[in-house]
């Protein structure tokens, strides 16, 4: 079974609270389980494509994004929760349709 990934895109150079839990600050992450890897958006903190990078090297997949700003005692979701990875192309289907029906573009 594949590991689950979470990077957390803090925008506004915020900090995730100390002893960070995700699906306590963000109830949308409840239910990932697995590494989880933070990426704030300041020159010279881990980039978003380190991170992702990072979480495939570890083994994860899905590996999730979450763009949010950090308030004292949660997480502010800017966005929905976003799936990077994990999405299976049928390779008998030249159409670019995906296993669970859907065409990214």
């Amino acid at each position: 079974m594949m590991k689950q990934g979470i990077i957390v895109y803090l925008l506004g150079g915020g900090e995730l609270p100390e002893g960070f839990e995700p699906g306590t600050y963000y109830q949308g992450l409840s239910h990932l389980t697995g590494p989880m890897e933070v990426v704030v958006s300041q020159p010279g903190i881990l980039e978003l494509d380190d991170a992702w990078h990072f979480l495939l090297a570890r083994g994860c997949e899905p590996i999730h994004l979450l763009v949010t700003q950090a308030e004292q005692d949660r997480l502010n979701p800017l966005y929905p929760l976003v799936r990077l990875t994990g999405v299976a192309r049928v390779a008998a289907d030249p159409s670019g349709a995906y296993e669970n029906g859907r065409v990214l573009h």
